[in-house]
């Protein structure tokens, strides 16, 4: 079918190639300008012209010329006839279809055949029409022609109009969600593009997210460690110039050592409580780790058991008991383990079958005790970051949480009298490192220094001796203590106020950076580009950069930082709204796709969907400022330069898995040879 604006003409298409040979027909005849005329002007003019002119071209004039005959002839048999198998379920296809007739003028007529068994029929009043031919004998093979079949279609068509409609609609109802969040970010983008300073912008978004996670923090059983440990990534030390700005926990314990008499002891003494506050968070952590182990271990050993009486019950059900060695490994299929037994073993599946069951139940358990402590063993060994010691033997595991428990608490100790007793590698390294004049900055570089180790290990990976740097201690717990007892509000002021002065020494620090690669070609002020314009006005852009004072300078250096890092936060929030938003279609359009399984618990898909998609956009609006205030402090600083203390320590080693075979079951152990 030709499609829509497409007219079918009477008579056929006339080539390209017989119009251009018709006009140079015409063009010989002395008509000037045949390529204006109409195909019935031309066939005038042929008829009029010389036929000695047609030349070469004698056949497509012929063409040309049974292209009208074939029109006429058309014509007279009445034009164009469309017929219709079937009637369309929208009215707006029949109408096209039957618009291909009768285009111009031209005639042309329409008819429409229909079945009882079409789907429109078939859904929409088919039965009725089939009813009544059936009550008046009508033969299958006689059409009807009745206005009551036409009114069916047409009702029927209108009802499926009015579903796709609706379908249609709901259909926007979905796009209007999305694109409402769409033209929300869209209207972020275009403010950041266009928003000279965005530093209100980046300090609404520090607000809410230090007020949420200090909240948080603070309500948290654990303590505020969390948030503080947060905090150090968000805004870690660095240099301004030549003083080193500290993080907001480096700063608390600045003011713990501000008024010390004896420094080297004060010192010491704020690191041995590092150290304990650390300690006892790691043994409160031994200890919730060994009761969800214990949990994890119960729920095994209680499912292993119940499959193993089920297993036996069975046995007992059976008239011939299969063989021992086929029960064993019938066993170990369904257990997921690999029990051995010796031939004394074996026989008590056929003389006491619940002795059996005991027997098994008792390796069952002893296997994973041993091997839940043994993951319990390396989990609390890397955590401590010391050997438990060279070997456990476990009976069963209330044994082996003491043992794991106590051995704990003795590495902690041990941790503890090697780093901070009385002949610790923390005084000897406070003796070698202390400064001579003890600025905030030396001060600073200290603490950062002493926490810090470096050793010489063996890099399985490349076969050589490499130097690695690792943490010896923190001070993230002892931060945590010193704010206990602190309100909500006061600790978000304190950090607020922090991060200000945290802001104005990263401008400083960017603006000196960038003057002073500036400074090596400029002359003019001019060449300082809009920082210069911005501190000094237009009317001061031609004047020399070596005639700055030292107020000027400052003011300019100034003006340079805080364009800079303005740029910088320009681009992160350009580069965190872009990254999220992307993974976020991704989701609500898998929401999208699933959502309409909510009908099935007779909830309206579009109502959950609209819900659903709100709380997601609140969350990306959340991950977002979550993720700028992250990086607002991590810009392009110059590094701190602190040598890690040389130590001895040695990587721990991995543990000796305890021993888990019962007593009593024939297991041999292999002896070695001399």
């Amino acid at each position: 079918m030709a499609g829509r604006g497409v007219d079918i003409k009477l008579g056929g298409e006339l080539a390209e190639e017989v119009i251009a040979a018709v006009n140079r027909v015409l063009g010989k005849s002395g008509y000037e300008n045949p390529f204006d005329m109409t195909h019935e002007e031309r066939r005038v003019a042929l008829k009029n012209a010389d036929p000695a002119n047609h030349g070469i071209y004698a056949a497509e004039v012929k063409l040309f010329l049974q292209y009208f005959e074939d029109m006429e002839r058309v014509k007279e048999l009445g034009g164009l006839h469309v017929i219709g198998s079937e009637r369309h379920e929208a009215r707006r296809i029949d109408n096209q279809l039957r618009g291909r007739a009768a285009r111009q003028g031209d005639p042309g007529s329409s008819r429409f055949y229909l079945s009882l068994e079409d789907d429109l029929m078939r859904l929409f009043g088919g039965d009725r029409v089939s009813n009544l031919m059936q009550s008046l004998k009508v033969d299958d093979s006689l059409p009807l022609e009745v206005r009551m079949v036409g009114n069916i279609i047409e009702n029927s068509q209108h009802r499926v109009e009015g579903a796709n409609f609706d379908v249609r609609k709901h259909l926007l109802e979905y796009d209007d969600v999305l694109n409402k969040q769409r033209g929300q970010i869209y209207g972020q983008r275009d403010r950041i593009f266009s928003k000279e300073d965005l530093s209100d912008d980046i300090q609404e978004m520090l607000d809410l997210e230090i007020k949420q996670r200090v909240e948080t923090g603070l309500a948290d059983e654990e303590g505020p460690w969390k948030f503080i440990a947060w905090l150090e990534q968000v805004q870690p030390p660095f240099m301004s110039g030549e003083r080193l700005f500290p993080s907001f926990g480096l700063s608390l314990l600045l003011k713990e050592l501000s008024n010390a008499d004896d420094f080297q002891q004060a010192a010491h003494e704020l690191i041995t409580r590092a150290i304990e506050a650390e300690n006892a968070h790691h043994s409160r952590a031994i200890e919730e780790m060994i009761d969800r182990t214990e949990e994890a271990y119960e729920a095994q050993v209680e499912s292993r058991t119940d499959a193993l009486d089920a297993y036996f019950d069975g046995l007992r059900d059976m008239e011939e008991t299969p063989r021992p060695q086929k029960i064993l490994e019938e066993i170990n299929a369904l257990t997921g383990m690999q029990i051995r037994l010796n031939g004394e073993q074996l026989r008590k599946f056929d003389e006491d079958i619940d002795e059996a069951r005991d027997l098994i139940r008792n390796f069952v358990s002893a296997q994973l005790t041993g091997i839940y402590a043994s993951r319990l063993i390396a989990s609390v060994a890397n955590r401590v970051g010391e050997s438990l010691g060279e070997k456990f033997e476990v009976k069963d595991w209330d044994d082996a949480a003491d043992m794991i428990q106590e051995a704990a608490d003795n590495a902690l100790e041990r941790r503890r009298e090697r780093l901070v007793g009385e002949k610790g590698q923390i005084g000897r390294d406070l003796e070698n490192l202390m400064p001579s004049e003890p600025t905030d900055t030396n001060i600073l570089k200290l603490l950062i220094t002493i926490s810090q180790g470096a050793r010489t290990v063996f890099d399985q990976r490349t076969h050589r001796q490499v130097r690695q740097v690792f943490n010896r201690f923190t001070y993230i717990f002892l931060i945590a203590q010193l704010l206990e007892g602190i309100t909500a509000e006061q600790l978000t002021e304190d950090v607020l106020a922090h991060l200000e002065e945290a802001e104005e020494a990263l401008v400083f620090a960017m603006g000196q950076s960038e003057y002073n690669r500036l400074s090596a070609n400029a002359t003019r002020l001019a060449d300082f580009g809009e920082a210069a314009k911005k501190a000094f006005g237009e009317e001061r852009l031609n004047e020399t950069a070596a005639g700055l004072g030292e107020s000027d300078r400052e003011a300019l250096v100034e003006a340079i930082g805080r364009y800079v890092l303005n740029e910088i936060r320009r681009q992160l929030l350009l580069s965190a709204t872009s990254e999220l938003w992307v993974d976020y279609l991704t989701r609500i359009e898998a929401l999208r796709v699933s959502i309409g399984l909510e009908a099935y618990a007779q909830r309206d898909p579009l109502v959950q969907y609209k819900t659903k998609a709100s709380e997601m956009f609140a969350q990306l609006v959340e991950d977002i400022r979550g993720l700028v205030v992250s990086r607002a402090f991590i810009a392009q600083r110059r590094p701190i330069e602190i040598n890690p203390v040389e130590t001895t320590d040695q990587p721990q080693q991995p543990q000796i898995q305890p021993n888990t075979q019962p007593a009593g079951s024939g297991r041999k152990k292999r002896r070695r040879r001399n």
